[in-house]
């Protein structure tokens, strides 16, 4: 097994590279390559990713049991398995030596199912998708890059591999957002997100080069041997020193800054709503199943690290629930059906950070799986919506879509009962989780943010259901005659991932004592929970009362929505519900991203353009002078005459001689 973790990556970057050459080679002609051949090639080679990984998994969980046995034999804990494969050095500089290798344990397992068979049913759902758009073949094999790109960034090895995949579905991004590239509002976007993704990967850059200082030159960057040494209790006097624990805090924030520009955080968030522009299904991609999960599965990888850094800790806890809260109430006064999605990405990515802040990374990496589910479900039946409204985006021309798309509504019911937490859904275990646990270690304050944000989002969320669905019919007479549903590869996607909203929260249904996803990722951060829940005495309320509260926020938000939107987008007086409150909201915060944000950069960017380079040039124009006039200087010794050039040689020849006498007297 451990010799075909190459194959996972692999599989769909050959896909990338056939269908790739399909669209140059036909790139020339009006029709392009045959769209049949390009779809089964670009789905072909995900579908193998995804197999492969279910039979590393299935491997790795014979061989975790067995190791099991043998711990309760011996009575003593012996590591989790785990497949490793290295291809060769990488990286070779002084001390640091770096090698090209994957790592596949339970965690890594678990990203990599639903990334590649989320990822493959969202390739199903495109063939449809984008079945009459010229630039086909080139988009397929976009897709397949980005897949074998975020699977390199779970399977590798140490942060210094996760980081080449990592910038791999940075480009992506960019390409795919800004597919459509003849709109210079989709240039824009892809561009914006590409460089507010690199402002984040700065910090991952040297968040890492400081650990790689605290663990000492020399030491090997693998997530193995990272984990081991913060484990290894021969450490921790080091890092109870004042200096070593400043510079882990500075490390850990540094990481978190590159996790806020991936998954959309505060402040590096502002990319992920534009991130739009692209074709849905890139939306399903990025939103569900691939890049704004970066952030937190690195912060999962890396737990042990994360675990003695309880500052960063609360620094992430209170980005995260200001980041779920904050994008909620926008979410609430959008209109264009992916950007009301969008922002409840970023508002999710938020709990999932809360979770994570309070020390819960299984719950977190459980909230980013039951995600990935629902959200893919949503976008994709947005999708489907706006493909049988012929583009139309904007929820205040819809209405009444219910009767008329009775799949696409099956498939977004259930991905709208999962994400605003009623019972028995995936997001209700989910979020469940979270909110238990914030209780427990966050505190009251972190809680009451926390279900109010899940009130929120039962509220923008309906909202967004009563506007498409469930009010009276606001469509274009002319499109309204030409509605209908999507093509049966739009439709098998949307009915798997719409039973999968319902059902994957049983995982881990812990209020029935259901644990399987627990117990899959206890061997991975199992150890830096024990550590940050250690200081924690009792326990809180019975879970049951805390759903209770979830629930009852849900049911709060879908009551008012009903209230202000179950005629429509508009009152009978003509004016939009909370028309005003929408417009000084994004105008506030709009404001605030000027002042704090944009005009530092531009004062900044001022200085250096008015000062700071003509002062550079200047001092390079001097040194151009003086080499200008070195040169001007040699130039008159360079004579062409064999008198000069004789001459000179009998008075270097005397220097020289002269030289050696003094010496040897």
């Amino acid at each position: 097994m451990t010799n075909l973790l190459w194959l996972l990556p692999a599989l769909p970057a050959f896909g990338f590279a056939i269908n790739g050459l399909l669209a140059l080679a036909g790139a020339r002609r009006t029709e392009g390559p045959d769209r049949g051949i390009v779809g089964f090639l670009a789905l072909l080679f995900p579908v193998l990713s995804f197999i492969l990984t279910l039979v590393l998994w299935q491997n790795l969980s014979a061989a975790t049991e067995s190791v099991r046995s043998q711990s309760e034999l011996l009575g003593v804990k012996l590591q989790a398995p785990a497949f490793a494969q290295t291809m060769g050095d990488w990286i070779r500089a002084g001390d640091l030596a770096i090698d090209f290798g994957f790592r596949f344990d339970k965690l890594t397992g678990i990203m990599l199912l639903f990334v590649t068979g989320i990822g493959s049913l969202i390739h199903l759902y495109s063939i449809g998708y984008m079945a009459h758009d010229r630039g086909f073949a080139r988009f397929m094999a976009y897709l397949n890059l980005f897949l074998a790109n975020m699977v390199v960034l779970v399977l590798g090895d140490g942060p210094i591999v996760t980081f080449l995949g990592w910038e791999g579905v940075g480009l992506c991004s960019y390409l795919l957002i800004g597919f459509w590239h003849h709109d210079e509002a989709n240039g824009s976007a892809a561009t914006k997100a590409f460089l507010v993704n690199r402002v984040g990967d700065l910090g991952f850059l040297v968040g890492i080069f400081l650990l790689w200082q605290i663990m000492g030159p020399g030491s090997s960057l693998t997530y193995e041997a990272i984990s081991a040494w913060f484990r290894d209790p021969a450490h921790a006097a080091q890092l109870a020193t004042p200096a070593v624990a400043a510079l882990l805090t500075a490390s850990t924030l540094l990481l978190f800054v590159g996790c806020t520009g991936k998954s959309a955080q505060i402040p590096l968030l502002t990319w992920l709503p534009d991130a739009m522009a692209g074709p849905t299904p890139v939306s399903a991609l990025i939103h569900a199943a691939t890049m704004v999960t970066s952030g937190v599965f690195l912060l999962a990888r890396m737990a042990d690290v994360f675990a003695m850094a309880t500052t960063t800790l609360h620094v992430i806890a209170w980005v995260g629930a200001a980041t779920a809260v904050w994008a909620a109430v926008t979410g609430l006064f959008q209109h264009d059906i992916k950007k009301v999605l969008a922002y409840s990405t970023v508002s999710q990515l938020g709990f999932m950070f809360l979770a994570v802040g309070v020390g819960a990374f299984d719950v977190g990496i459980f909230h980013v799986f039951t995600h990935a589910f629902f959200k893919a479900v949503l976008f994709l039946g947005a999708g489907s919506v706006i493909h049988a409204l012929s583009g139309e985006q904007d929820i205040r021309r819809m209405g009444g879509l219910a009767r008329k798309l009775p799949v696409t509504f099956a498939a977004m019911f259930a991905g709208w009962y999962a994400i605003v937490g009623l019972p028995f859904g995936a997001g209700f275990w989910s979020k469940d989780l979270i909110l238990e646990r914030v209780y427990v270690h966050g505190g009251i304050g972190l809680y009451s943010i926390a279900l109010a944000t899940a009130a929120l989002t039962a509220l923008y969320m309906t909202r967004m259901m009563i506007l498409v669905f469930w009010s009276p019919s606001r469509v274009d007479a002319e499109v309204s005659h030409h509605v209908h549903e999507s093509p049966l590869s739009m439709q098998v996607p949307l009915w798997i991932l719409g039973v999968g909203a319902l059902c994957v929260g049983f995982f881990w249904a812990d209020m029935i004592h259901l644990d399987w996803f627990a117990r899959q990722l206890s061997d991975v951060v199992g150890p830096a929970q024990a550590i940050l829940v250690s200081g924690h005495g009792g326990h809180g309320p019975s879970p049951w009362l805390l759903a209770g509260f979830g629930v009852t926020a849900a049911v709060i938000g879908i009551l008012v929505a009903f209230g202000l939107f179950r005629n429509g987008a508009f009152r009978e007086n003509g004016r939009e519900p909370m028309g005003t409150a929408s417009r000084w909201w994004m105008l506030a915060f709009d404001g605030l991203h000027t002042v704090v944000g944009i005009w530092p950069v531009s004062v900044v960017a001022w200085i250096l353009d008015n000062w700071i380079q003509p002062l550079l040039m200047g001092i390079l124009r001097v040194f151009g002078w003086l080499v200008e006039l070195a040169g001007s200087a040699i130039r008159l010794l360079q004579r062409s005459r064999l008198r000069t050039h004789m001459a000179l040689s009998v008075l270097g020849l005397a220097l020289l001689l002269l030289f050696l006498a003094r010496e040897l007297l």
